[in-house]
């Protein structure tokens, strides 16, 4: 071989390697980043890399928590991806993790873009828009929406082309609430609530209300049906309370309460602190067989008229330790007759009023009267405890629990023939603990009367004297 032919070949190979060793040892970079086409709610990220590569982009309001990610699983030089959920006004941060063919990573220091710019042409959208009472000439209205928004109310009487705005209701929010006053007497009125965002796009509901007559304005705001009341257990259990009541004027509400009268020191809204007639909320996390007071505080109706209702109490059930809960005596309808009854006697346990006829099923058979339609009821019904009784398949089981529980801890006192009735009806439909059960036969009575439910008897001076 010729010594030119040679020294060629040799060059050939230096070359080759020096050039794999260059391209091996080279390191990824990466230029030219830009956010572009940033509009309702999205950006587009772009960037160059010196080679072909996969990318992530970790992306967040804040520095130390990038919780979203967009990723690109092609090789390529040139990079793009969309930011999703953005919103105006706000600083988001991000960092591009670059990923090579060998398993070779960069990540990009963090960096930031504001969208004080962001384009929104996408109008708001109302979740919910409620009248929520009409008062004399006064009309409660409420209304959510998809994002903070300023509103206005538009109003105007049939038949008129005045039209009245109130600008500016409750500043910039999701949810807000307000009162239109001092409408016409007999007369019938539009109501436009008109909400806008920061960029200026809309979206409009309009009612039709009627309004017959003034609004007393002297008139008391006051609560009604409070529940429950010590007699009433379809609200109570061992742990948690169900607390409803009703305002003659839309309002909010929330509650005090604590084991103390004189140290209420727990704290709920109801009802997501909105305005509203019927107000409901359940505490959870109670203590089993404890008495528990509370106070109820109404404010924000018409004319900014408040009211306390206060020294109200509830004691949560005894736990029973191995005994579950049987849904069939449970009033889901709260109707005053349990599951397990309505379904034997062919009603609806989910609605308190099953032939819509405006009385709930238990007041109806209470009297006389038939659930599933007009006349008399002529099935004969027990009521023990002012509770309807159970079908017989669901008492005996009920029975035979409590049985198995006195067994367990009275193994060795004989009960009476005679007083087994009055054990029985007291734990099923008197609802009494089993300790009280069994203090009443280690006593021979005084801890249960067959008459009066626990939830009462429980404050009686024969009932505390002899349970402790």
């Amino acid at each position: 071989m010729n010594n030119w032919l040679k020294t060629l070949i040799i060059i050939t190979i230096l070359i080759s390697s020096f050039s794999y060793g260059f391209k091996a040892n080279a390191q990824i970079s990466l230029y030219d980043i830009e956010i572009v086409d940033m509009k309702n709610g999205h950006a587009t990220i772009k960037w160059r890399t010196n080679d072909n590569v996969k990318s992530i982009v970790y992306y967040g309001s804040t520095a130390d928590n990038l919780d979203k990610k967009s990723s690109n699983n092609n090789y390529t030089r040139s990079h793009q991806t969309i930011l999703y959920n953005l919103e105006e006004d706000k600083t988001y941060y991000y960092k591009i993790e670059l990923r090579a063919y060998d398993g070779e990573r960069l990540e990009v220091y963090t960096r930031s873009f504001s969208t004080n710019d962001m384009i929104d042409t996408v109008a708001p959208k109302f979740l919910e828009s409620n009248v929520v009472q009409t008062l004399g000439n006064t009309v409660a209205l409420s209304w959510k929406a998809n994002e903070k928004v300023y509103t206005e109310i538009h109003y105007w009487k049939q038949g008129t082309n005045e039209n009245k705005i109130i600008v500016g209701v409750g500043g910039y929010a999701e949810y807000n609430e307000t009162f239109v006053y001092n409408l016409d007497s007999y007369s019938q009125y539009y109501v436009k609530i008109v909400i806008k965002d920061n960029s200026g796009n809309k979206e409009s509901k309009t009612f039709s209300v009627n309004i017959y007559e003034k609004f007393d304005i002297n008139s008391e705001l006051k609560l009604r049906n409070i529940e429950p009341l010590n007699s009433n257990n379809n609200l109570i259990s061992n742990n948690k309370v169900t607390i409803k009541y009703t305002s003659n004027l839309a309002a909010r509400s929330y509650i005090q309460y604590g084991t103390s009268p004189d140290r209420l020191g727990s704290f709920i809204y109801v009802n997501d602190q909105k305005i509203t007639t019927d107000h409901q909320v359940t505490i959870k996390d109670l203590e089993a067989n404890t008495t528990y007071y509370y106070n109820i505080y109404v404010y924000n109706a018409i004319y900014g008229k408040n009211i306390v209702v206060q020294g109200l109490s509830f004691t949560t059930k005894s736990k029973v330790l191995g005994v579950k809960e049987d849904a069939a005596n449970l009033d889901s309808d709260h109707d005053q007759l349990n599951n397990a009854y309505e379904m034997a006697i062919g009603t609806n346990p989910s609605d308190p009023d099953t032939d819509n006829d405006g009385y709930r099923d238990g007041l109806e058979i209470q009297n006389g009267f038939n659930p599933l339609g007009p006349g008399k009821w002529h099935k004969k019904v027990d009521f023990i405890y002012n509770q309807a009784r159970l079908d017989l398949a669901t008492e005996n089981a009920k029975a035979q629990e409590l049985k198995n529980i006195i067994k367990k801890k009275l193994k060795y006192l004989p009960i009476k023939e005679s007083l087994w009735p009055k054990l029985v009806n007291a734990y099923i439909y008197g609802d009494y603990p089993i300790e009280a059960i069994i203090m009443y036969i280690k006593l021979e009575g005084k801890t249960i009367n067959p008459d009066i439910s626990w939830s009462t008897w429980q404050y009686s001076s024969d009932y505390i004297k002899y349970m402790k």
